[in-house]
């Protein structure tokens, strides 16, 4: 695959080189797909006691001893 550079993050792709008929078929699967709900209460409970409050409890007991 030939590709060029135009910075040190971007590539780009020459437009004669067209994806896989597979990869094409999974993306327009992906696309086609339901969207679903992210997460449910339990996932946000999970999420809140991990996220905030156990560093929040660690920060605050590691700064008292």
């Amino acid at each position: 695959m030939r590709t060029r550079r135009h910075s040190r993050s971007s590539v780009v792709i020459d437009p004669e080189e067209a994806l896989p008929a597979e990869l094409e078929a999974r993306i327009a699967a992906l696309e086609r797909a339901d969207p679903r709900e992210d997460f449910d209460r339990v996932s946000w409970i999970w999420m809140l006691l991990f996220g905030v409050a156990l560093p929040a409890a660690l920060a605050f007991f590691g700064w008292r001893l």
